[in-house]
């Protein structure tokens, strides 16, 4: 009877144990859901100073071709501006693409010695715009391939009216030209991809990266796509986003879901470069690691609770046999 006592007390136990876990995973499943922060919604007032238009421009150039371009400066201060216009080179070399150079001659940026600016200095008043022209007189034999550089406005301080250091405003458009007559050399591959199957924190990532060892830029277009592993239901699309990468550079790619709830789910990332798509899919667990703990607790006090009804239920044949027995005797 001791026994029989003791494993009834321990199974009372272990069904308020479930009984809690039950509640106390019914509140995470309910309530917990991994975002990112939200960006602060306060904007401030409308941005005031030097603005070009448009912010790059890619072309095709023939051998001795005479291209001619325009680039529309506009005054958004409320003031009068001094405006220089020069040009500069444009370069990458670090994988991010954050910190592109400007000022460092390549053999991708002699284009910008071919570039002469109509009005390379004037002055523009508050809230006017003025149209510059650039001429590229382009080589009769120019190195295959692409060819970049940036050409920059500038808003100059007045140094008699400044009592020390004074920021340059500088802003820049970024041209980029194919050498259509020379030889193009298109060899880009994609690389390091990762889509880890595990992500418990929000937000929900997928990275690439893009090596390219071609003399024109690679273009590459990516998204992500991601379903609900249960029903198949979709739960996110992002828009394709768009990027070239540099000749003789490698790339880094990162794609994110930010508002990831407790799930799994079946992701793919899409990348298409130069016009082919490869698609990488895998089964993602959001799960944490600390519900995952509960539920495999969960699952051994069900065990055991089957265990000790059983072994309960085995001991007590023999004396319900006796008492049917003695009722049958009566």
């Amino acid at each position: 009877m001791n026994r029989q006592f003791a494993l009834s007390s321990m199974s009372k136990r272990i069904m308020l144990v479930l009984s809690f876990l039950a509640v106390y995973l019914l509140l995470a499943f309910g309530g917990i859901a991994h975002a990112a922060d939200k960006a602060n919604d306060k904007k401030d007032d409308k941005f005031r100073g030097i603005l070009i238009s448009p912010a790059s421009n890619r072309i095709d150039l023939k051998n001795g071709q005479v291209y001619t371009g325009t680039m529309s400066i506009e005054n958004s201060t409320k003031g009068k501006m001094h405006v220089q216009v020069d040009v500069g080179s444009y370069e990458i070399k670090n994988s991010n693409y954050n910190t592109p150079i400007y000022d460092s001659p390549s053999k991708y940026s002699v284009i910008k010695d071919w570039i002469k600016i109509d009005k390379p200095d004037f002055y523009l008043e508050a809230g006017k715009s003025e149209t510059i022209r650039y001429t590229i007189n382009t080589p009769n034999n120019p190195p295959a391939g692409m060819q970049y550089a940036t050409i920059f406005a500038s808003n100059i301080p007045d140094a008699s009216k400044s009592s020390g250091i004074s920021a340059i405003s500088r802003v820049g458009m970024v041209l980029s030209a194919h050498m259509v007559d020379g030889k193009t050399v298109e060899k880009a591959n994609i690389q390091k991809e990762v889509l880890a199957g595990y992500q418990p924190t929000a937000p929900l990532k997928g990275s690439f990266e893009v090596k390219n060892e071609g003399n024109i830029g690679a273009d590459v277009n990516y998204s992500l796509l991601v379903k609900n592993a249960i029903n198949g239901s979709e739960v996110y699309k992002s828009n394709v986003q768009s990027a070239s990468v540099f000749p003789e550079t490698t790339r880094h790619f990162d794609i994110n879901w930010d508002k990831v709830s407790v799930g799994f789910y079946n992701v793919e990332m899409s990348i298409t470069l130069n016009g082919r798509t490869h698609v990488v899919k895998k089964l993602v667990c959001t799960v944490p690691i600390w519900i995952i703990i509960l539920l495999l607790i969960a699952i051994l006090s069900l065990i055991a609770y089957a265990v000790i009804n059983y072994r309960l239920a085995k001991e007590a044949r023999p004396a319900n046999r006796k008492k049917t027995a003695a009722k049958r005797k009566k």
